[in-house]
């Protein structure tokens, strides 16, 4: 039997990363939403000014056209978003976030907030600078 080859550094990053992700996941199923649902009414969002298509999607989330026709079809149906016809084109439909689902997003950014609050709580303003010195210098190194 192997042993686990986790460093102190890399246990503490991948549990806080899968704490943060639980607790996002949690409440989407609440919603009756998985979290590709969740981060696709995101992107959808945060770039339907530019006129977002499933096409799109499908190549951003690496997903055949079906799958993410399906999960629109959910979304659609639950009031997330809705797809409008522009005008002098038949074929394509825009995608748009409804109200719903921009309070559902207003939601998750407001508890991210608190998340990270919550992960700043025992620290010290100077800490909380050197800590994200520190993590983004780890993370440039890996680019």
């Amino acid at each position: 039997m192997e042993k686990d080859v986790y460093t102190p550094l890399s246990n503490l990053v991948r549990e806080i990363t899968i704490r943060t992700k639980q607790q996002a996941d949690e409440r989407l199923a609440e919603l009756g939403l998985n979290a590709a649902q969740g981060r696709m009414i995101g992107y959808i969002y945060g770039h339907q000014e530019e006129g977002v298509i499933q096409k799109d999607l499908a190549e951003v989330f690496q997903r055949r056209g079906a799958s993410i026709s399906s999960m629109l079809r959910g979304l659609e149906e639950k009031g997330y978003i809705e797809r409008i016809r522009p005008a002098g084109n038949e074929r394509q439909k825009n995608l748009f976030v409804r109200e719903k689902g921009v309070r559902l997003i207003d939601e998750f950014n407001a508890n991210f907030l608190a998340v990270e609050e919550s992960l700043k709580a025992g620290l010290t303003p100077q800490e909380v600078e050197t800590l994200i010195a520190l993590l983004t210098k780890v993370r440039n190194h890996l680019l």
